[in-house]
């Protein structure tokens, strides 16, 4: 027997279904209109136009842009479709009774993915989780009294009621009422729930301090930070969400950027936007700017040089400390900007037309334009200087010319190719000095860098060696784009508004440096956990220089909601005490450690059959791949995940810790081949890796 306001509560669900079934047969009538519209205007022109030529340029764009609209909204409307059908199975998650002090009337706000509005009466029957009053609901007030910033300013005001509800199937399967947070148990209900292969919308689920995070809206940009679990990435893209909402009129998803080295990542979260109503963002790594900036050239790998460095490659670590170092960085930018080309005089019959230092007179008062517009405009000066030169001395190569030639060749002629043939070869080396390879450019200032600070010989061999093969390695690559950036010749891209760097981190304070060049009218928000950083010693950015660099202000989240106390109590104990937080209490399975090949083949097939995600993680590459080999004889349908681009699926999947970063799973098998994570020295690795599982956990040696 359903109490009153449980029959309320049914009636509302219900009475919102029903909305959302009217706007999706509206919407089905409104493709068929649309359809029929672009069909009409399509023969109408065909009949009006048989040979073309009958419709003026103006109508002919007016015709165009006409059908373009008419195509996006049908595209909006399928999509809109596709979001209410799912809309139906969980209208709203949640409702807050506010009463504000203006007006004394109090209004119940349902809070969902989106705002469903009646169109005949403007009734709200849901409000999107974006808007300013539904931050009601995620704040915590000590009191009654509460308020929210409303675009007129603060409202106050009493808050009777936060209520949470639970949806299965479709069907309204209860609620619970909380005082001031949201319900504790059914944010275990939500964290306790298996994953599949992407990240979840966590709109039922945000905490205060992620709110703040979220709706953020200082003019400085944005560095988020917090151990594993806290939420980082949810909250990155819940805050673009929320800025697309909040700034409709001046940004759209395209204009949005998010920077991740690692492929599988990108689609790990690329469900995230759209599952929160809007269009996806674009995606996009420094593997994106190679191949835009360093065609002609192969670069190793990021995650290769991440493996070598793990491995104890010392070599490569020499070289990586060497060009990330900031003292490299300030040397070759200082070098960059000051780079002068090597000019020489251009001459005719040993005669100086134009000397090389007027040429750099030239080409250095032209600092204003970019390196080819400053090319032509300088070839286009020196031969202005031979059309005079030419003038001038008519007679002079007249004479040399006929004493050249036979005397029946035609030496005005003769003197028109030899002016032409001087300004094309003038016009090419020219270009050559001023478009210079900046690939020698780099590697000119490196050789003067390392003469500068007593470097080994070994890391110009190992870099020239790479070089004769057309290879970069990764910090080479990236000190190539810096160069290119320096000197004006790299890619501005002005239509980027906004980027999401998730692993922040792991990018290098040259990488930092790159993206802000390349990115100048972008705002920034930033996702990073410094413990979390694979080669700290080499690669570390701390938060402080980021706030510096990127003109940010920072918030931590101090929380981590994602593995189960006994995961967590293990994951703290790998810290330094100074770098401890909080863990939100979710019990579980104990942490397992087992040893033998019987033993892990058990463990392995007990996950797979409880869990919808299990990963095994390994130290190195090398030992993902020889594992492999060794269980994909057992375990057929087990997969490889060995670089940047393979796919998460349901089956269970091996791959090297530096391929886990931002991932999750429900159950996590750490392969500690011969004490491969073991020592302090290992503890950061042990830490990342654990960190990935949700609720089971073991750490096996076999």
């Amino acid at each position: 027997m359903y109490s009153k306001e449980e029959q309320l509560e049914q009636l509302y669900f219900e009475k919102t279904k029903n909305f959302l079934n009217s706007e999706i047969v509206r919407l089905k009538d409104l493709i068929v209109t649309y359809k029929a519209r672009v069909k009409a205007q399509g023969e109408k022109f065909n009949e009006d136009n048989p040979n073309g030529g009958m419709y003026a340029g103006v109508e002919l764009t007016e015709l165009h842009y006409e059908m373009e609209n008419q195509l996006q909204e049908i595209e909006n409307a399928h999509y809109d479709i596709s979001f209410y059908e799912k809309l139906k199975n969980s209208p709203y998650f949640a409702r807050v009774d506010f009463t504000p002090n203006r007006t004394g009337r109090k209004q119940e706000i349902y809070i969902g993915l989106k705002t469903l509005q009646e169109r005949d009466t403007y009734n709200t029957l849901v409000c999107d989780w974006r808007a300013p009053i539904a931050s009601l609901f995620y704040d915590d007030f000590n009191s009654s009294d509460a308020y929210f910033n409303a675009p007129s300013g603060v409202m106050e005001g009493k808050l009777s009621l936060k209520r949470q509800y639970k949806f299965q199937n479709g069907e309204l399967k209860g609620f619970v009422n909380s005082d001031i947070k949201i319900d504790d148990d059914i944010l275990r209900d939500v964290l306790g729930e298996n994953t599949h292969e992407h990240l979840r919308v966590i709109v039922n689920s945000i905490q205060r301090e992620q709110n703040k995070a979220i709706r953020y809206s200082d003019s400085k940009n944005l560095i988020v930070y917090g151990p594993a679990g806290s939420g980082k990435t949810s909250v990155g893209f819940h805050r673009i969400a929320y800025l697309l909402y909040r700034n409709r009129k001046e940004l759209i998803s395209s204009e949005i950027v998010m920077f991740s080295n690692n492929d599988i990542f990108s689609s790990y979260v690329a469900d995230i936007i759209p599952e929160l109503g809007e269009m996806p963002i674009n995606y996009s790594s420094f593997y994106n700017i190679f191949k835009a900036e360093l065609s002609e050239y192969s670069v190793l790998d990021y995650y290769d040089l991440a493996n070598s460095l793990i491995n104890g490659d010392n070599l490569r670590k020499k070289n990586a400390v060497l060009k990330y170092d900031e003292k490299f960085i300030d040397f070759l930018k200082v070098h960059a900007e000051n780079y002068l080309p090597e000019f020489k005089d251009v001459t005719l019959y040993d005669e100086t037309i134009i000397s090389k230092d007027d040429i750099l007179d030239r080409y250095v008062s032209d600092s204003e334009n970019a390196p080819s517009a400053r090319a032509e405009r300088l070839v286009s000066f020196v031969n202005g200087v031979i059309d005079e030169y030419f003038l001038e001395h008519r007679e002079e190569i007249y004479e040399t010319i006929d004493l050249e030639s036979s005397i029946d060749e035609d030496t005005a002629k003769l003197y028109k190719m030899k002016r032409r043939e001087l300004k094309h070869n003038v016009g090419r080396t020219l270009r050559e000095c001023v478009l210079a390879d900046p690939v020698k450019i780099y590697l000119n200032i490196l050789e003067n860098y390392a003469n500068t600070v007593g470097s080994s010989d070994d890391i110009l061999k190992f870099t020239k060696e790479n070089l004769e093969k057309r290879i970069l390695d990764f910090p080479d690559a990236l000190g190539v784009v810096f160069t290119k950036c320096v000197m004006g010749e790299s890619a501005v891209l002005n239509g980027v508004k906004h980027i999401l760097i998730d692993e922040a981190q792991d990018l290098s304070l040259l990488q930092h440096r790159i993206i802000l060049t390349m990115f100048p009218r972008a705002k920034y928000t930033l996702l990073l956990d410094t413990n979390q950083a694979i080669n700290p010693e080499i690669n570390s950015v701390s938060v402080e220089k980021l706030a510096s660099l990127y003109n940010a202000n920072s918030l931590y989240l101090n929380r981590s909601y994602r593995s189960t106390e006994e995961i967590n109590t293990l994951a703290l104990s790998l810290l330094p005490k100074e770098k401890n937080y909080d863990i939100f209490t979710r019990n579980g399975e104990e942490v397992q450690y087992k040893k033998g090949e019987s033993e892990f083949l058990k463990t392995l097939k007990e996950y797979n059959e409880k869990s919808s995600s299990v990963a095994i993680i390994t130290k190195t590459i090398e030992d993902a791949q020889e594992l492999h080999k060794k269980l994909v004889k057992e375990l057929p349908a087990i997969r490889l995940c060995d670089n940047k681009s393979c796919v998460l699926s349901e089956a269970p999947i091996i791959m090297p810790l530096v391929l886990t970063k931002g991932l999750e799973f429900d159950s996590v098998i750490v392969f500690n081949k011969e004490n491969a994570f073991n020592g302090d020295s290992n503890k950061p690795y042990l830490y990342m890796a654990v960190t990935r599982a949700l609720h089971r956990l073991t750490i096996s040696e076999m």
